[in-house]
């Protein structure tokens, strides 16, 4: 059976008045939670996603608050949504996912040798000594190399 409400041009159900004054309370669908959530790990502002939904700033308090609440993790918390989908694919077989699991792991290391390359650098202008970008290189490759991140993760899943 199909939805007899009425819905905009955007596929947003037109929400009746329900014959008393006022504007009708706000019904909160799946969608618009989903929208909500994704505008937070994409940071815009209350007032962006307000706009978007369709709604006041002031609804969007009101009615998404325990979202709005977390708004610092969003991000953290799609990636490793996306990550753990894309771990459990590769170990069920999926060599697409392989690919992707490596490719998302090896960021993961590149974003943690520059902040390792980046805090030996401070630490010897800090002492006054200069570090050229090759030694911090170097340091930093030295660094990653001592890791043993690749080798516990290929003995857990059985690919060593």
């Amino acid at each position: 059976m199909g939805d007899d409400r009425e819905r905009d041009l955007f596929g947003n159900p037109v929400r009746a008045n329900r014959g008393r004054p006022g504007r009708p309370a706000l019904e909160v669908t799946a969608e618009d939670r989903d929208a909500v959530e994704a505008a937070l790990v994409r940071g815009w502002s209350n007032e962006r996603i307000a706009r978007a939904v369709g709604i006041s700033p002031a609804s969007l308090k009101r009615y998404f608050r325990a979202a709005l609440h977390h708004r610092d993790v969003a991000r953290e918390k799609m990636e490793l949504a996306m990550f753990a989908t894309v771990a459990r694919q590769a170990m069920a077989g999926n060599m697409s996912a392989v690919k992707q699991l490596r490719d998302m792991m090896h960021g993961d290391q590149l974003a943690r040798s520059s902040a390792e390359m980046r805090k030996i650098q401070a630490e010897a202008e800090a002492r006054g000594v200069g570090l050229g970008k090759k030694e911090a290189a170097q340091l930093g490759a030295q660094a990653a190399s001592q890791s043993d991140e690749w080798g516990d993760l290929l003995k857990a899943s059985g690919f060593h």
